[in-house]
């Protein structure tokens, strides 16, 4: 996956934040036009994550993989979770767009460096699994997987989707 589709992949994951702060503000506020921008990029970064989902999915490339040891990482939905609270626990009132602005575009930066992507947590609504897991060559890789995977043999055909990450076929 090029490096500005995982940045957007990955952004995509805040949608369901913008969500809990659409939340706040209408129950703050009413519908304002802040309401209505929160609830617009939630959809899009909804549209997005299905377009480039799906791109992954039809287009990625087929590897045959064996993995030699498997581990659940689904505690990482835990953070996101947090994310999606803390807006509702702190109830804020107002939302400073330079503040919002220079934070993500910090984030971008990183994230586009950086060769994975954490758990999405639109991933977990249709019933993905990550996991990490080891190849027989030694090399550890993100696997998202629609089955819960007990024994790492199981594992036998994947979608390479970035140097680091693969999806189970």
């Amino acid at each position: 996956m090029r490096n500005s589709l995982k940045t957007v992949f990955f952004l995509s994951s805040f949608s369901p934040t913008l969500l809990a702060l659409a939340l706040v503000r209408y129950l703050i506020s009413g519908d304002d036009f802040l309401f209505y921008q929160l609830i617009f990029v939630f959809f899009l970064g909804v549209v997005l994550f299905c377009l480039i989902f799906k791109l992954v999915i039809v287009q990625g490339e087929r590897i045959s993989f064996n993995a030699k040891k498997i581990e659940s990482t689904d505690y990482f939905l835990l953070v996101f979770l947090a994310a999606y609270a803390a807006p509702i626990v702190m109830r804020m009132v107002e939302l400073n767009f330079r503040v919002i602005s220079i934070v993500l575009s910090l984030l971008l930066v990183t994230l586009w460096v950086l060769p994975y992507i954490p758990s999405h947590p639109l991933m977990y609504f249709f019933k993905y699994r990550f996991y990490k897991v080891e190849s027989d060559s030694g090399v550890v890789y993100t696997l998202i997987s629609k089955r819960n995977i007990r024994d790492p043999k199981t594992v036998k055909q994947v979608v390479a989707i970035s140097d680091s990450m693969i999806m189970e076929k």
